[in-house]
């Protein structure tokens, strides 16, 4: 059934081919070290440049690339919602044109959907691929589960695997507004303890099945040449992780009365946190 973990196929024509052809357009990602490639619940690739969406990749009596509009160049809606939000749409294209325009496509990402890349703000998409393309611990990303009524919808940023422990990570920039409220104005928590606590339930309700699901997707990704990994074998880390990037240029009393803030809040939750910068 699409969206649950027993979706995803080792056997599915779109893996088939890529390991047994090894077509040149395939090769020709895995040598970007921009890009990242990430293989999916529903048999399905997605390439990413620093968060943005490059192509969802498919096979169809063929490899099909998707790519939304505005990274082909065209930013005009083609339609309008009954609600008046107007909507973009995506274009199929062939995987030869897509290697062909891979230039322009970046671009496009970087100026449409990673505006603010510098500075001490920048998008969290941004720092999510700075992290992933520097650093191989970071086997998988943006991880949904959609399932389960209770929990609700759930995107996980980051899937770290090290030391044998595999933990999900979320991930957030020290200036994000969720990690703390204006207690003069609200007495609610943050809305940092919800996601925390609600992926905390998620990794309880379906230990199994997750690591059934990241052995099966580890094994995957090393035949395709997307992971090298010398052990594969893994623990699930029951916690979830909450990884911080420190973005401020420089220090002043209130960011330092803030970080403190928000380390107070996690640890009187019991939450599994670093605060960093980018390497």
């Amino acid at each position: 059934m699409k969206g649950t973990f027993s979706a995803l196929d080792e056997k599915s024509k779109i893996f088939e081919e890529l390991i047994n052809t090894k077509p040149l357009w395939w090769k020709t990602l895995l040598a970007d070290k921009e890009l990242y490639i990430d293989v999916r619940k529903d048999n399905y690739i997605n390439v990413y440049y620093y968060g943005g969406s490059v192509a969802k990749i498919s096979y169809k009596k063929g490899f099909v690339a998707e790519i939304h509009q505005k990274y082909l160049g065209d930013k005009t809606a083609r339609a309008t919602k009954t609600s008046g939000v107007t909507r973009f749409e995506y274009d199929k294209i062939g995987t030869d044109q897509l290697i062909s325009i891979l230039g322009d496509i970046k671009k496009n990402i970087k100026s449409d959907y990673l505006p603010h890349i510098k500075g001490e703000k920048p998008a969290e998409k941004w720092l999510q691929g700075k992290l992933i393309t520097t650093n191989s611990i970071y086997i998988d990303s943006e991880f949904q589960y959609n399932r389960d009524c209770e929990i609700g919808e759930l995107r996980i940023d980051l899937i770290e695997l090290q030391g044998g422990i595999l933990s999900f990570v979320e991930l957030k920039g020290i200036t994000d507004t969720r990690l703390r409220n204006d207690m003069s104005k609200t007495s609610n928590l943050p809305e940092i303890i919800e996601q925390m606590e609600k992926y905390k339930l998620f990794i309880d309700r379906y230990a199994t099945e997750i690591k059934d699901y990241y052995t099966k997707l580890i094994s995957l990704k090393q035949k395709l040449g997307l992971l090298t990994l010398k052990n594969s074998e893994f623990e699930l880390n029951m916690n979830p992780k909450l990884l911080i990037i420190d973005t401020y240029n420089k220090s002043t009393i209130k960011r330092t009365e803030r970080i403190e803030a928000i380390e107070d809040l996690l640890k009187n939750r019991r939450v599994d946190y670093q605060i960093t910068k980018l390497p």
